[in-house]
């Protein structure tokens, strides 16, 4: 509760705010930086690169992304929390963010981070091998149930999405579970293809989207399904009640100090550029679902995953690799 108090009234400070504007963060002849934590190429990434197009087109102001790379998208975070408060330095937020307070030394304290905008939510998916027993999400979680030692699961890392999302999914459905960390979501991916491992919780992939993939998805964590796989129930209709939406997620982090004016001109910016139906349909396009949001939403949907996801991490004594 007290992280969701803080960024409530972080986002309420965000708009009230009546700082004066800096000469700086006025000026359009400097580049504004979107810091990605993650390397070139991945969804994050592409996300971030759609976006700093529309922004460029909206300000009249040149917004380059800037790839940091390590620490589970940490060296990202830092690099904003050591810049000026002058909006000329955005976090391009994801997952990984709500994660690290709870799994590593983060280096800052949250309160640096200004929520300003949710951009998406990332549908998470369960999946099997494509001749597995287990035809349903039912067959998976009944089956667990008899086996002495659970069932195994595949991740792309200690902390990643993928290993805290079938965490949170065993832990609502009373499923004993066993962890196997590989480096990377491919090796991972690779491993329930082999039927290494029982099964994976992973954000959706052209790996399996496609008739002839090797991996067969049973359910998609959200109360819906979704338009790019139409035939896989949601965990709803699977049979489970319990609360069980688990996303991955992408939104905009200012510097805590921000003038009130420079973040106003990047919200509406932002919020013009999500509205655009050439980029929501490019976003949609990679099984990614545009959201409307607002700086409060953002910051109550923030401090909500913090605290879920910390419970998740201290619950299963998960220790950072």
């Amino acid at each position: 509760m007290k992280n969701r108090r803080f960024f409530l009234a972080a986002a309420g400070a965000a708009v009230t705010s009546s700082i004066a504007t800096s000469s700086i963060a006025q000026s359009t002849d400097r580049p504004i930086r979107l810091l990605v934590g993650f390397a070139p190429g991945g969804a994050v990434d592409s996300v971030a690169r759609l976006l700093a197009v529309q922004l460029t087109e909206i300000l009249g102001q040149s917004v380059v992304v800037e790839n940091r790379p390590g620490a589970s998208a940490n060296i990202a975070a830092l690099n904003l929390v050591q810049s000026p408060p002058d909006g000329l330095t955005i976090l391009f937020g994801a997952f990984a963010h709500s994660v690290n307070p709870s799994l590593i030394r983060i280096g800052y304290d949250l309160s640096e981070l200004q929520p300003l905008l949710q951009l998406t939510r990332v549908p998470t998916i369960l999946l099997v091998k494509k001749d597995s027993p287990y035809k349903t999400a039912a067959d998976l979680v009944n089956a667990g149930k008899t086996k002495p030692d659970g069932l195994t699961y595949g991740s792309g890392g200690s902390g990643t999405a993928s290993h805290l999302a079938p965490e949170l999914f065993a832990r609502r459905v009373g499923l004993k579970v066993l962890h196997i960390p590989y480096k990377g979501g491919l090796l991972a991916m690779q491993a329930v293809m082999a039927g290494d491992v029982d099964f994976m919780c992973e954000n959706p992939q052209p790996t399996f989207m496609s008739p002839s993939s090797p991996v067969r998805p049973l359910a998609v964590f959200q109360p819906t399904r979704l338009p790019i796989l139409p035939d896989v129930p949601s965990i709803l209709e699977a049979g489970f009640k319990q609360e069980l939406t688990i996303r991955s997620w992408h939104g905009l982090f200012l510097r805590k100090g921000t003038p009130e004016a420079v973040s106003n001109r990047i919200l509406k910016a932002t919020q013009e550029a999500m509205a655009r139906p050439q980029l929501r349909s490019r976003i949609s396009a990679m099984a990614i679902e545009p959201v409307e949001s607002t700086p409060q939403a953002f910051a109550s949907f923030f401090a909500s995953e913090v605290e879920t996801w910390g419970r998740v991490i201290k619950d299963a004594q998960i220790k950072a690799e």
